[in-house]
């Protein structure tokens, strides 16, 4: 993992933050949010930030969906949680706005909580869930 993957997780994993916000209101927003409530139940998704209202719901899994403009919590992180092709615009729109800190969800990041989900998913119905890497290094 990368140095500024493992930033970024490891801000998670720490709980440097107690409320952060997701931009993107899809399909990989809610899966990370998934994620991150399972993983990291104190950490608090305050909203999903999208620069279109007009192709979102106005709530996505019970939380908002708000416009990214001023008046924001700039203090909070922002993950990324959309195609790697809209982080460009996203993060151009995001600093505009006052955020400092805005973490791509990379397919890096992306499988690390995955696995992490899954560990923690199995862990709890005393199953162990192991990479195929880890099965075949099992011999």
């Amino acid at each position: 993992m990368n140095s500024s993957m493992l930033r970024a997780y490891n801000m998670l994993s720490n709980r440097e933050y107690e409320k952060i916000y997701i931009a993107g209101a899809h399909s990989r927003a809610r899966t990370l949010k998934a994620y991150l409530n399972y993983l990291y139940p104190e950490i608090e998704v305050k909203a999903f930030l999208v620069d279109d209202l007009s192709e979102n719901p106005e709530k996505a899994d019970g939380i908002p969906v708000l416009l990214i403009e001023k008046g924001l919590d700039t203090d909070c992180p922002v993950y990324l949680g959309t195609r790697g092709a809209s982080h460009p615009k996203l993060t151009a729109e995001l600093l505009e706005t006052g955020f400092t800190q805005i973490i791509p969800v990379t397919v890096e990041l992306d499988i690390k909580l995955r696995n992490e989900y899954m560990r923690k998913f199995y862990g709890e119905k005393g199953k162990k869930f192991l990479l195929i890497d880890e099965v075949f290094s099992r011999g």
